[in-house]
């Protein structure tokens, strides 16, 4: 066995000298790897803008109205729950993921889900899974993410309201 070292010091095998550089590359690697979201965040919705409710324009201030839990899996997929009061009683929303951190800077948007409110205006989604391939491609795309999750009646209907998070949803892409 090698013994590499230098005079009156302590001396490493060429062996734990391997064993030291495959380690420091391994810490490098987690080091560099993209962070996921942290486990389950929640995050306030609000109503914030159309006919029904505050009124206004959609700029992520209004009413408390639920909240949006999300997680995001080893595979990067993301899960979002939505879970909302206030909202128009009996009432079907469409849940959108919107690119970018707000309605007024979105760079696009996509429908994941919906939710349907009871006679009191509360419903819940149940657990929406946004895969991979679907962050991955336009408008959204590899890398960090801060977008919202909008809640509306219909694509431009803000007549029951539009709901969204007080602060955008932030995520790594793989």
């Amino acid at each position: 066995m090698a013994v590499w070292g230098f005079r009156g010091g302590i001396q490493i095998s060429l062996k734990n000298r391997v064993l030291i550089v495959a380690l420091t590359l391994v810490a490098q690697v987690f080091a560099t790897s993209p962070a996921f979201a942290a486990p389950k965040t929640k995050i306030d919705l609000v109503n914030d803008c159309g006919g029904f409710g505050p009124g206004g324009p959609c700029d992520n201030v209004g009413p408390t109205a639920g909240f949006v839990k999300f997680d995001q899996d080893d595979t990067g997929a993301l899960t979002v729950a939505v879970s909302m009061h206030d909202g128009m009683p009996n009432t079907t929303y469409a849940v959108f993921l919107t690119c970018g951190p707000t309605i007024a800077l979105s760079c696009g948007f996509l429908q994941i889900g919906t939710i349907t409110t009871n006679g009191a205006g509360n419903g819940r989604s149940g657990a929406i899974v946004v895969p991979l391939r679907t962050l991955q491609a336009a408008p959204f795309g590899s890398g960090e993410r801060a977008d919202e999750i909008t809640v509306v009646r219909a694509l431009g209907d803000l007549g029951a309201g539009g709901f969204d998070q007080v602060t955008p949803l932030t995520y790594t892409v793989p």
